[in-house]
């Protein structure tokens, strides 16, 4: 008798919380029905086919560059979308009848916008990172005057023009200086600017590259004047390069910043008062030495004795 009892009191339980739990369940299920369902974020974007009905030659344009290949997959855990990848959801814009305010339109926009919405994939590469603190950027300079997502001339970079052609649209001092006698071979395509410049931008000035052993990039080519050296020529190390040589273009052989070798060299290498000594040891330690010969035209070239004058592992006079 009392099992029958306490069985009648379980089932009595079981009865009331189902009662609880359908009533429960049914809550949420009215709130859903009075809440309107949200549109899915993907049903914003129409698709690349789509956009050809109205942008053929755009389509088509796109289609033979790397971007296509890369539009179409899924990047870092975001789903691409072709060309609304870049330019937006199209759903309004399709909507409204081609209403060029409801998508993202670039040449409509600001240097600083245009290259912000480039940078939000291509400053993952090492290249790019220093774009936003390049020359480039801070004179209003955004990706899209160099390169064309579209209507590329040069399929490597996606580039409006081959170089140097392109660089020289802004950069005609340097157009300059390679029709110079001598000068490096740009204008034959041996060299090209972006070999010796990080145009994206770069810590040392100029946007010159720097190798991979923290030095300037002329050393990428000029390895035989690398060192490292017992006696070093200190503009090497402090001054670099250029202190001596115009990378571009000269008037002067070996690029050099003046047409005697010994007017260069005494600009900072300036004679003694006493020609009797060696200059190195009558002159205050730190400063540069002078000659102390004549400069008639049988010394004007200071390179004929002091050889090595890159550096020397011998002689700190740099003559053998």
């Amino acid at each position: 008798m009392k099992f029958l009892k306490g069985f009648g009191r379980l089932a009595t339980t079981i009865t009331a919380l189902m009662i609880v739990e359908l009533a429960s369940a049914q809550i949420p299920a009215k709130d859903q029905a009075a809440k309107p369902a949200q549109e899915p974020a993907s049903s914003q974007y129409v698709g690349a086919d789509t956009c050809k009905t109205c942008h053929e030659d755009l389509f088509n344009g796109l289609q033979k560059t790397r971007h296509w290949n890369s539009l179409l997959k899924t990047k870092e855990g975001t789903e691409a979308h072709s060309c609304e990848t870049c330019h937006g959801p199209g759903a309004e814009h399709v909507n409204s009848g081609g209403d060029k305010t409801k998508i993202f339109v670039f040449k409509d926009q600001a240097p600083e916008v245009i290259s912000k919405r480039c940078l939000s994939c291509h400053a993952l590469k090492p290249e790019h990172a220093n774009f936003e603190r390049s020359a480039h950027a801070t004179n209003g300079v955004s990706c899209i005057s160099c390169h064309s997502p579209h209507f590329a001339k040069e399929q490597r970079r996606l580039l409006v023009e081959k170089q140097p052609q392109l660089c020289y649209t802004c950069h005609t001092e340097q157009k300059a200086d390679f029709s110079k006698p001598f000068r490096h071979r740009v204008n034959e395509g041996l060299l090209k600017c972006t070999d010796c410049h990080n145009v994206h931008g770069s810590p040392m000035p100029r946007s010159v590259r720097v190798a991979e052993e923290q030095d300037t990039v002329c050393y990428k080519c000029h390895r035989n004047l690398q060192g490292p050296w017992v006696f070093e020529h200190a503009p090497m190390k402090t001054q670099g390069c250029s202190s001596c040589h115009q990378p571009h273009g000269s008037v002067n052989p070996r690029l050099l910043m003046v047409n005697q070798v010994n007017l260069l060299c005494l600009q900072c290498h300036t004679p003694t008062a006493t020609p009797n000594t060696r200059a190195r040891d009558s002159i205050a330690p730190g400063t540069p030495a002078g000659p102390v010969h004549d400069q008639s035209a049988k010394f004007q070239a200071c390179t004929i004795c002091h050889v090595f004058i890159h550096g020397s592992n011998a002689d700190v006079t740099f003559m053998k």
